[in-house]
């Protein structure tokens, strides 16, 4: 999986005791490292919060070198987003909320707008399975920013040994081809069902949740627009939080750095500028801005062909910037 770090925050409440088991089984999983985060207006009983949350991963087989921790007087969602942009975390891992079964916490809901990374918000709902996702559903509707949200759960599923559900909302014509091509590019050996629904994205992707038995949803904090044309990111947000069960809501813009592995590109933010990053089968990372030569229109990564492909006019550029496909006449400039 292609998280290298992930940030977990605790208030100490069993919700958050929860949410914790999950952030260390994923870092077990992928041998990331995690960092607790305790956030407070009030430190009385902060440090002990924190100790037993590195105890129960310390205890669950996690190694010291990978484990960190860290106290901060703020606002929760605020302090566990800084942390997270600070040591270019790729997940943050969160609790729904706190005496609330399926209800959205107001930590989560601002998580959900201002992380600058992956957002997993995890509920208190029982596990079927000793593991900790069985049946992973992956919503998609074949833009280029649902892919890396695609891309994201099937590294989870394959991490984690779950099965894997897509579903896509629309016309099943050009759903079918939606599927196949997005199971074919990034399923590997992951079991996979698909589903073709028609009606309310949202409501179509949380009835499939129910009716698979889905532990975990995973969809883009953008897109997912769906048949009937609904607003960019309305659709994960009624998602997030009508679920009864956990949802990884993938930034499907921009990504962390420690995200990226040999022989792939991505769209990283620095100081406010997107850039165009590649990292070689050497491990050296190289960046290049992320604005088309053409008319500016930001790139992104295709993985298939493993180039920069602008969205507008269909430029398309190698990995180390040269013009692979015009109109653009000029090649990606190093950053």
């Amino acid at each position: 999986m292609a998280y290298g770090r992930i940030v977990f925050g605790t208030d100490g409440s069993a919700a958050a005791a929860r949410a914790g088991e999950v952030a260390v089984e994923l870092a077990l999983s992928s041998r990331a490292a995690l960092t607790v985060v305790g956030a407070y207006t009030d430190p009385t009983g902060v440090d002990d919060r924190v100790a037993s949350a590195m105890k129960i991963a310390e205890a669950a087989g996690m190694s010291s070198a990978k484990l960190a921790s860290e106290t901060r007087q703020g606002a929760p969602a605020e302090v566990l987003a800084s942390v997270a942009e600070r040591i270019d975390a790729g997940l943050v891992v969160a609790s729904r909320g706190v005496g609330q079964k399926y209800a959205l916490s107001e930590v989560s809901r601002r998580l959900a707008h201002s992380a600058p990374c992956d957002l997993l918000l995890v509920s208190d709902r029982p596990r079927a399975s000793e593991h900790v996702y069985s049946r992973v559903l992956v919503a998609t509707d074949g833009s280029a920013t649902a892919d890396r949200a695609a891309r994201k759960g099937y590294e989870l599923a394959a991490g984690v040994d779950a099965r894997v559900d897509i579903v896509f909302v629309g016309h099943p014509a050009p759903g079918g081809l939606i599927t196949q091509d997005t199971v074919a590019v990034y399923g590997g050996d992951v079991e996979t069902d698909v589903h073709l629904r028609q009606g309310d994205p949202s409501e179509r992707i949380l009835d499939t949740a129910r009716e698979v038995g889905a532990d975990l949803i995973v969809v883009g904090n953008k897109g997912l627009a769906g048949a009937r044309g609904f607003l960019l990111g309305s659709v994960p947000e009624k998602v997030i939080e009508q679920a009864d069960r956990d949802v990884l809501l993938c930034r499907t813009i921009v990504q962390a750095v420690t995200e990226l592995t040999p022989g792939e590109g991505g769209i990283i933010e620095r100081q406010g500028e997107k850039l165009a990053a590649f990292m070689d089968e050497g491990g050296e990372l190289h960046l290049l801005s992320a604005r088309c030569t053409h008319m500016g229109c930001t790139v992104g990564w295709n993985p298939g062909e493993k180039t920069f492909d602008c969205p507008c006019h269909g430029s398309r550029f190698a990995s180390t910037g040269e013009v692979v496909n015009g109109p653009a006449g000029r090649p990606l400039p190093p950053a």
